[in-house]
């Protein structure tokens, strides 16, 4: 089913903008301040070459997928577009190594238009029902990923230094700069508190903790990466927590 709700040239543009987006994932179709929020996981990509990055690796690396639209509303400023996530699971995805399974997923979107271009995108997917496809449960998922502390380094950042304080912890990570931790993620703020970032790593006891810290912090690579990274923190400060059940 599609609808269209008003007329005009510029809805005729960002119809076809759309409908073409959809079919190529082509991020020429999002402002260059474009912003992705999956509501399911908390996740922000923004700008063009970090949303295409993103969407490669769900669509060609992790998956090779596609978007099966069922519904599909337009008006020049808000879009909604209902259908599947259909495709094989052929790499890593959020823990779970790639299982070659066929995936079905219900998935929709609620799109912010500017211009014939898409400004911003709110990404709804039933997760859960995606991990039983796979075969993997949440709750197998959560232990294998359980350890008994959980630090969280949680950094305050300058206004506007978000995106070049999350690639500079891409880089670190990619580059094996971090302490070497049994579960490690990165964590931003999807509500409350702007520009945070939480870097969360577990361990089973403080002494691997510890012993992470030496190892990787007394590098000389890594006092150049955190050079170029203090400039972005206002403040910081440090959580350890517990698990207790």
């Amino acid at each position: 089913m599609e609808e269209t709700i008003t007329s005009g040239d510029l809805l005729v543009t960002t119809k076809k903008n759309l409908l073409a987006y959809l079919e190529t994932l082509d991020v020429k179709y999002l402002t260059e301040n474009a912003v992705y929020r999956n509501l399911a996981t908390g996740q922000v990509h923004q700008g063009r070459t970090e949303i295409s990055a993103m969407l490669h690796y769900v669509y060609h690396v992790a998956f090779d997928a596609r978007i099966e639209k069922s519904n599909f509303i337009i008006t020049e400023s808000k879009a909604l577009m209902e259908g599947f996530f259909k495709g094989k699971h052929i790499g890593e995805f959020n823990g779970i190594p790639a299982t070659n399974k066929a995936v079905n997923v219900p998935i929709s979107v609620s799109y912010d238009l500017e211009n014939g271009l898409i400004r911003e995108a709110r990404i709804y997917m039933l997760t859960d029902i995606m991990e039983q496809q796979l075969g993997v449960s949440a709750q197998t998922i959560s232990q294998k990923q359980k350890t008994t502390y959980l630090i969280r380094d949680i950094f305050h950042l300058k206004f506007g230094r978000f995106r070049e304080a999350k690639m500079l912890l891409e880089k670190a990570s990619e580059n094996k700069l971090m302490p070497e931790a049994k579960q490690m993620r990165v964590l931003t703020d999807f509500t409350g508190d702007s520009y945070r970032l939480i870097f969360e790593e577990g361990f089973d006891s403080l002494t691997d903790y510890e012993l992470s810290l030496s190892s990787s912090m007394n590098t000389e690579e890594w006092q150049k990466w955190y050079e170029l990274f203090k400039p972005n923190v206002e403040r910081s400060h440090r959580e350890i927590l517990k698990q207790v059940m």
